[in-house]
Order: C-alpha cells, then structure tokens, then sequence
C-alpha cells in the first residue's frame, strides 16, 4: 500500500501481532501491514513518515478515583499521590512512566484515571524510535458507557469508557474467553461502582471481531455471556485514530536516547561555536597560514586526546548529579518531618495543631526533557480553633532550616460536622 506525504504511521497491537496503519487524523487511517509477530522489536517495513505507538493493555495498569477538586492545577499531584498510596508509583529512574486523564467532572469534584506504564522488557520496543506513545485503549474508540472485548497480542483485553476516553481497562488473567473471564469483568466493573466511579453497571458489552480464525466462537460467547451476566453481542472491530493530545508517557530506553541525542546536538553546537571563533580572529588578525596549520593541527590532536577523558567527566558529573535527591540527607523524609513538626506552636502541656498527614517529594521531574529536582512538603492538619494555625503558618516561613522553601498557607476551613479547623500548606523547593 502506497503512502502520502504528511501520513503518521501508528504502530497498534493487533489480535495475534502488531499491526501498522497509515494516515492522517483528518482522513483516517488504513492498515498498512500486521503481523503475527508478539514483539514489537520483530516489526519491519514502515513506511516514511513519523512512527507513534500505542501500548499494549497488558503493559499498562489503569488506576481511577475521584479528586474533590475541578483546579486542574492541582490534579498532577493528586494522582501522584494516588498512585504512591496504591503502592504502584514506579521508581524516579525509569523514565516518563505515570500520567492522568480527566474523565468527568461535577461542581466540586473531578474523576480522573491514572495509569501507570509497567518496566518494559528487551524486546517490546521497536527497532525505530516512536515519536510518541500512548494506549490502545485510548487509540480505540470505545462504546458509550458498554463493555468493550477485545484480542490483543494472544491476550482477551476489555475496557470501558466512551469514545476518546477510556475510564478503566485491563488484560484479562487468562488466554480464554469464558465464564471466568465474564466473572473477572464483572468484579473488576463491581469495584468500580462500588468506588462510586461507575453510576450503574453497564447493561451490554461488545466483543470486537478481527476477522481472523482467533476470534471468539459461538460457544466461548455463550460461555462469557453466562459469567459476565449482560446481554453480549459482536462487531467488527473500529479503526484506530490517534489521540489529541497524546500521553506523555515515555519509556526509559527513549527518554535515555533522546537525552543522548541533545547531549550530542549541544556539543557538536558547542564545537562548531568555538571553531568558527577561532577562524574569525585568525582571519581578523591575519596570521601566517602555515601556523594557523600548525596550530590547527596542535589542537585537533589535543582534542583527540582529552575527548574520552572528557566524555568520561561528563559522564561522572552527570551520575552524580542523578544521585542528588540520594546523597543530600538534608531532604530526607526524616529531616523534613523534624524541621515542619519544630515550627509547631504546641506547647509540652497542650496540642493546639495536630499533624493529620505529611507527605515529602525530594526525586527528578522531567520539565521539557530536562531534569530538575522536585522538592516539595505538603501538610494537612487540623486544630480545634484556628487562634494558632497562623502561627504555625509564620513559624514555617520563617524557619532558618526550611528558608528553601517558598509556602503556600491557605486559609484554614472549618468542616461543618466536626467542628474542627482543617488545613493544607505546601512548601516548593524545586529547582
């Protein structure tokens, strides 16, 4: 099949391989080639253009609640700290693993589902690196509101959401589709409504056809139907679109590539900088050629001796600096903790402030493919009457100790059941 200039190739996981389609979000995309191959390393044949792909349900694990606020400014932190209170938030070194979508909001509350991107092995990432990356699951418009089933890489996989958006979804535990397989959808979709994140349990699901002798038979529909307890039915499976914006996720191995490439790009910038200084003043001061040479030539073999010592010092520095939020105890947890609890103004006798929750982030955050160290305290507190909590909010910024940090001390809020006077403050050290 012939491609147009301009066209995005989207590498998608098909039923028993991945599959490559061609086009534009304007026009639509058709397949251009699949495969029965299961790793995306075995793919070849991409046509010219951009290659994006989208991730494989099994890979990703998909994670909503609701939020009480609709300031989005505030929803990246709150599914980070979803994620770490879930336990599944991935180590700080792995890349651009994690990010969130706002599924819905009301007047005072935001659902929102978090997804985390699990390690990837040798093998799943192509030989060409992806412009972009995002989920099939988002890549596959999904019924309003009804179940989607669908075969991905070997794998049953189901999902639920509407089109363009996708609440939850997951792979299913076994390589069957049955009565166990409807069961495990219907206690993952039971959680959810149970969670308040679903209004009502959906009434139809929709296994998606491949049209290749993998697809569900008559007799494991019949069996699916009876464990999942909804009205099941089959249709040809959509084409895939590609989301707007995408994801920001980001594997380990191409964010450490890219970096390489702008490390690379800055020093030949560099270089190039330094060489055509260096013929401006010859040229300015009219040197005698043959020393220009001689010189030239002195600094070409110095550079060829002091590169891999150079490189090596680069490469020294950089490891260092990735273990900063390692090595400066200052930032522990445990220091952070002593230093907010002796702003306090509780006295030995009497507990005007009681500390509720504290959480500390002292790891790397990626801000336009740079790395910088994110540092933040955030405290949520409570007291009986609010005569000391301004002092609390004083005594934090005006602690020698804690001067790093820029505060955030919002008005305490009095919770109308209990009584008590609630508060959040949020300290910033990024840098």
């Amino acid at each position: 099949m012939s491609t147009k200039k301009g066209d995005l190739n989207l590498l998608m996981p098909g039923a028993d391989g991945w599959e490559i389609w061609t086009g534009t979000e304007l026009e639509g995309f058709r397949l251009h080639s699949s495969t029965e191959t299961l790793l995306a390393l075995n793919v070849s044949g991409y046509p010219a253009g951009q290659v994006n792909m989208a991730l494989p349900v099994r890979q990703i694990s998909a994670l909503p609640f609701k939020a009480q606020t609709t300031d989005l400014s505030l929803l990246s932190d709150l599914a980070s700290m979803h994620l770490e209170q879930s336990g599944a938030r991935p180590a700080l070194d792995g890349g651009q693993l994690t990010d969130h979508f706002v599924f819905g909001t009301t007047e005072e509350e935001s659902l929102l589902t978090a997804i985390v991107l699990n390690p990837l092995k040798e093998g799943h990432l192509p030989t060409c690196s992806p412009a972009a990356f995002d989920l099939s699951a988002r890549c596959l418009p999904l019924p309003n509101g009804d179940i989607a089933v669908w075969r991905e890489l070997g794998r049953w996989v189901f999902g639920i959401g509407r089109p363009g958006q996708a609440l939850y979804f997951q792979c299913l535990s076994g390589e069957r589709l049955d009565d166990r397989a409807g069961n495990e959808v219907r206690l993952a979709l039971t959680q959810l409504q149970i969670q308040g994140l679903l209004e009502e349990f959906p009434q139809r699901a929709v296994i998606w056809t491949h049209g290749s002798a993998t697809d569900a038979r008559p007799e494991e529909i019949e069996s699916f139907t009876r464990g999942i307890g909804i009205q099941v039915s089959e249709q040809q499976k959509p084409v895939p679109k590609w989301p707007s914006p995408p994801s920001k996720l980001l594997p380990a191995d191409v964010r450490a590539e890219r970096l390489a490439q702008k490390n690379k790009r800055n020093r030949n910038i560099g270089i190039a900088a330094g060489v055509a200084l260096y013929l401006g003043i010859v040229g300015y001061f009219a040197f005698n050629l043959r020393q220009v040479q001689n010189e030239a030539t002195l600094a070409q073999q110095n550079l060829a001796s002091l590169g891999s010592d150079a490189q090596q010092l680069l490469l020294h520095e950089e490891k260092w600096d990735e273990l900063r939020p390692v090595v400066e105890d200052d930032y522990y947890p445990l220091e952070m903790f002593l230093r907010t609890y002796r702003a306090l103004p509780n006295t030995k006798d009497e507990r005007f402030i009681r500390i509720k929750s504290a959480s500390f982030i002292n790891q790397f955050k990626e801000v336009d493919q740079s790395l910088v160290v994110e540092r933040k305290i955030i405290i949520d507190g409570t007291a009986e009457d609010n005569t000391n909590i301004p002092k609390f909010s004083g005594n934090l910024k005006s602690q020698d100790d804690l001067s790093e940090f820029v505060w955030n001390t919002p008005p305490e809020v009095r919770d109308k059941k209990s009584g008590l006077w609630n508060f959040r403050y949020e300290g910033d050290a990024t840098r």
